[in-house]
């Protein structure tokens, strides 16, 4: 995937609002999402843009969700702060950006196991 970890917190801070000091400060959150969003990848070429932009939202996802657990007010999207809105608009994100990059990801419960074959005599 061609997209690296500064660009990622770079979207990330701008999906959420935050400065950028901030967001650097959940660079663990945009690491575990890049590395989840290169392993959904397939083999289509292109689509560099619309996988960031999933990812940043798996990123921003996870952050409402570590701020709502920590016992934090966030509001996202819906002017409402609170629990619901905040952790909704986060999914909505979530999957509209997975939509939008769904030509250049696996599906869903993908798996991919080799049967078969010789086996090793030992």
């Amino acid at each position: 995937m061609g997209l690296d970890l500064e660009d990622l917190v770079t979207r990330f801070a701008k999906m959420c609002a935050l400065p950028r000091e901030e967001a650097a400060e959940q660079e663990d959150l945009c690491a575990a999402a890049l590395r989840q969003v290169e392993g959904e990848q397939n083999d289509l070429p292109g689509g560099e843009e619309a996988l960031a932009d999933y990812a940043a939202a798996l990123a921003a996802k996870r952050f409402v969700l570590r701020c709502l657990a920590a016992g934090g007010v966030v509001a996202i999207g819906d002017p409402r702060p609170g629990r619901g809105g905040a952790l909704e608009a986060a999914e909505a994100m979530e999957q509209e950006c997975r939509r939008t990059a769904a030509r250049w990801l696996r599906p869903r419960g993908f798996c991919f196991r080799q049967t078969g074959g010789e086996e090793a005599e030992g």
